[in-house]
């Protein structure tokens, strides 16, 4: 026995009816009508598949162009090292050379300051040099120059 009055049974049926007037109020005599949205979907999905299953995505081929970028890297690493190593050895060699000079220079700069300071003293003294070549000395001998000195 089959009672259609409660009210799950009574629904269920109900909705049953609606969907079976939809069903035929579709005209199903003409080409149904693709599902693009569906198929433009499907259509990206195997466009991305194909591209991340190809051969120059494979796993083997991205080991391969990873080691090849490595050892570029290395190579690179090391000659930029061996640059560096050079300038750094230039550069201690410029830093002694430089202290060198500075010493000469400081050396030098002593240096002209004694003259300036003889060249006054003479200045203020009015010393009169007189160099004269060959001359025969007291005792016969010839001497090349003689210095004499007057105030």
């Amino acid at each position: 026995m089959l009672f259609c009055g409660d009210e799950c049974t009574g629904l269920l049926l109900g909705d049953l009816a609606r969907l079976e007037q939809m069903v035929m109020s579709i005209n199903l005599t003409g080409p149904l009508p693709a599902p693009y949205k569906m198929l433009y979907g499907l259509e990206n999905m195997t466009q991305e598949l194909k591209h991340l299953l190809s051969p120059q995505r494979a796993p083997e081929r991205l080991i391969q162009l990873a080691e090849g970028n490595l050892n570029t890297l290395v190579t690179e690493m090391n000659e930029l090292l061996t640059r560096a190593t050079k300038v750094t050895a230039d550069g201690e060699q410029t830093g002694q050379d430089a202290e060198r000079t500075n010493t000469r220079a400081k050396s030098l700069g002593e240096f002209i300051k004694e003259l300036a300071r003889d060249a006054e003293g003479i200045r203020k003294n009015h010393v009169l040099i007189i160099i004269s070549p060959n001359r025969k000395t007291q005792k016969g001998m010839t001497q090349d120059w003689n210095f004499s000195c007057y105030k």
